[in-house]
């Protein structure tokens, strides 16, 4: 039987090969690189998690957003946020509730395991990749999953990659 993460799979590599994931798991990403990704992220999630408010009541632990600003509060650091970002909210109050979990698969799953990696790497306390229980809540988002949310997790990843495009763009990595 095949599974979401099959059919997501060649858009995960290509996160995972992007220029600015291997510079943001070099240990040596800048504060301000880091802080503009945050600040990027922030508007994300807080739009995703507010749009889909009802479903995060009922994964308790897996909302970002808070973290993400105590995250970016710790560097002192300029910022740019993107078009691609704007774009992204805009979306996402677009989106029915089957289309929501595909972006929190890609988002908040991504946290859940690649962010244990990438918290090791970064500066600051890297709250956003810590959760009281993970294994629990990657047990109850995988039960909200299905193969038909492949097509909207392949566009969310398209709408990452296009972050990272422009902040590797803007900081020449």
């Amino acid at each position: 039987m095949t599974t979401l993460k099959e059919l997501t799979k060649t858009s995960h590599e290509l996160a995972e090969a992007h220029p600015f994931t291997k510079h943001l798991i070099s240990g040596n990403i800048e504060d301000d690189v880091y802080a503009t990704l945050l600040a990027n992220q922030l508007l994300q999630y807080k739009y995703l998690e507010d749009a889909a408010k009802h479903i995060f009541d009922t994964l308790p632990g897996l909302a970002r957003a808070d973290l993400i600003l105590q995250d970016l509060a710790e560097l002192d650091a300029p910022v740019f946020i993107y078009d691609v970002t704007n774009n992204y909210c805009d979306y996402v109050q677009t989106l029915n509730d089957h289309d929501l979990l595909a972006h929190i698969y890609v988002k908040h799953m991504g946290d859940l395991y690649g962010g244990q990696l990438i918290r090791t790497k970064v500066p600051g306390n890297g709250l956003m990749y810590l959760f009281s229980d993970r294994q629990l809540i990657i047990q109850q988002l995988r039960a909200k999953l299905d193969v038909s949310m492949a097509d909207e997790a392949n566009k969310c990843f398209d709408m990452t990659l296009n972050l990272f495009d422009r902040i590797a763009d803007e900081y020449d990595l």
